[in-house]
């Protein structure tokens, strides 16, 4: 006999793998429960801190290239300014004479080192004086645009050009009127220091400055890339109100245009230097979030393996408690039978008693022929006893539970023999109607010899005497049904979805055990069993038996019995 505890010791997962296969499926509901709401949160406010730090971003960058179209504006009004204030207080003859002009540009560039020659010119685009490193005096500037712009307007700021002097510069020119004519100041600014003052008015060492005319070319250096007079990436700028913010070749850009000239002024900032800190943090999360997950896995797999076990372990026990349930269902169900079976043996005892007395009898006469006869007699009683002793322990030994091919007529033609002499006993008629062909299932014999042993007995007791039972067999799609019904008292209705409960009972002096232990086994060999009564007209079991049994199904309930004492 087996200890019990010695087989649950040694169980293992693919003993047992009722839990494990429900297993794969609790740890991907247990890993989605725990990384869908951080991969949903942390996503979500990741995605949230992006467009919040794009929002910040393009309105610190508009507020940027506000600031530094004002401060460009400024500079140029107070150098148009400074020209004004010079071509009003001092007049033709006087920045004429010989040394006035030098004078005045030397106190003027004293004072704004920007500019870098200072020039007095007449209606007709020749110089009357000039001030500065280049040799200018002879040059006629009628047909520059320059100059037409100024006559035009009077006042007027240029593009950055070369002129004559092949120096990138612009110039700054006001027109003036007196008694010999119309005349021009003009003052020549420097395109590198103009530069210095574009790139580092209020502009963060992150960001990129410049200035570029609607042509795109560039007015002033940008801090990488091309240099001064060439093309841009913009083209044919069309003018528009107010500040223009687009994301342009991963950079984003603010464009705003001056207001005393036609230049658009440009603050750049690459995509990637704003999400530098962001990236940085996400990094770090993700690292934290991959710590994480290992620990999360490591636990969940841990746990769920430890309480899968635990589980496995308890099923187990479950099971052996069952298979001894079984066994006592079919030791008491031998138990009720004994009775009728020992009355036949007594009978065939008493026979043989009294063949036994005859044959004494014969052999005081000496009648040989009666001897013989009462011989044979004796011999037919022990045949006959030896048949029902075996047929007795033949059907209550335990038989292998190996799925095999069963005949279910057969099956319930031996269970019906065996209750024969009960039947006899109380009076009970049997009325069956086994469908011919029936074809075989692959079953335990051993369980469905239990199984319809408790049912038939369940109709007995119910019936008690005078009673009759109808059996019937049939095949459909999924198995063979068996179907045994009584006209008993029949099921109360508030028990009928108790009826398979374990120790629920409706007759006094039971234990409640055999429907239950029907029901566990058909579960086991993929089968069902169900009930319909009539209160007052008996009641009716439905067995389906499925036409083959899956082997694991057998193979876990012979571990499982193998655990029971034997």
């Amino acid at each position: 006999m087996r200890d019990a505890s010695d087989t649950l010791d040694t169980i293992t997962g693919k003993d047992f793998p009722y839990f494990r296969g429900v297993w794969n499926r609790v740890i991907v509901a247990l890993l989605a429960a725990s990384f869908l709401p951080l991969l949903v949160i942390g996503g979500g406010m990741y995605f949230y801190s992006i467009s919040a730090l794009k929002e910040k971003t393009l309105e610190g960058l508009g507020t940027e290239v506000i600031q530094h179209k004002e401060a460009i504006d400024h500079f140029l009004a107070e150098r148009m300014k400074d020209i004004r204030l010079l071509s009003a207080n001092l007049n033709l003859q006087i920045l004429t004479t010989p040394k006035t002009l030098e004078s005045v540009f030397h106190s003027l560039q004293g004072e704004l080192p920007c500019f870098t020659d200072l020039g007095i010119i007449d209606g007709n685009g020749n110089h009357l004086a000039y001030v500065g490193p280049y040799d200018l005096m002879s040059r006629n500037y009628r047909e520059a645009a320059w100059f037409r712009s100024v006559m035009e307007k009077g006042e007027y700021v240029s593009d950055v050009f070369l002129g004559f002097r092949k120096v990138p510069h612009f110039i700054i020119a006001v027109k003036r009127k007196g008694k010999t004519g119309t005349w021009i100041m003009r003052a020549t600014v420097d395109a590198t220091y103009f530069r210095k003052i574009v790139s580092s008015t209020h502009i963060s060492t992150s960001k990129d400055a410049f200035l570029i005319n609607r042509k795109g070319v560039f007015q002033s250096n940008p801090r990488t890339g091309n240099q001064l007079m060439t093309q841009s990436e913009f083209r044919d700028i069309e003018p528009f109100e107010g500040v223009k913010i687009e994301e342009y070749r991963g950079e984003f850009c603010a464009m705003v245009w001056l207001q005393r000239v036609p230049w658009l002024c440009v603050v750049k900032i690459d995509r990637g230097s704003v999400f530098t800190a962001l990236h940085r943090v996400r990094n770090i999360g993700i690292v934290v979030f991959v710590l994480g997950s290992i620990l999360i896995v490591m636990t969940v797999l841990l746990t769920t393996n430890y309480l899968v076990t635990l589980l496995e372990i308890k099923r187990r026990s479950i099971q052996v408690l069952g298979q001894k349930f079984q066994r006592i269902s079919h030791l008491v169900s031998s138990v009720e039978l004994s009775p009728g079976f020992l009355r036949e043996i007594g009978d065939t005892m008493a026979n043989i008693d009294v063949a036994a007395a005859w044959t004494a009898e014969a052999i005081r006469q000496g009648d040989l022929h009666e001897i013989d006869r009462t011989m044979y007699e004796i011999r037919a009683e022990i045949s006959r006893g030896k048949k029902i002793i075996e047929r007795f322990t033949g059907f209550f030994r335990p038989h292998d539970r190996i799925a095999g091919e069963l005949d279910v007529n057969a099956l319930l033609k031996e269970v019906l023999g065996v209750l024969d002499n009960e039947l006899r006993f109380r009076n009970i008629a049997v009325h069956s109607a086994y469908q011919e062909g029936l074809p075989v299932v692959s079953s335990d014999r051993s369980k469905l010899n239990q199984v319809f042993l408790n049912i038939v007995l369940n109709a007995v007791y119910s019936i008690d005497k005078n009673g009759e039972i109808r059996i019937a067999t049939g095949a459909e799609q999924g198995g063979v049904t068996v179907t045994v019904a009584d006209n008993g008292p029949g099921i109360p209705e508030e028990a009928i979805d108790k009826i398979f409960d374990p120790f629920f009972t409706t007759r006094t002096g039971r234990i409640g055990l055999g429907l239950s232990i029907c029901a566990d086994i058909m579960d086991t060999l993929g089968g069902s069993i169900s009930v319909r009564s009539s209160p007052g007209r008996g009641a009716s079991f439905t067995i389906l038996i499925p036409f083959k049994v899956r082997p694991s199904r057998i193979d876990e309930a012979t571990r499982a019995a193998t655990a029971a004492p034997s």
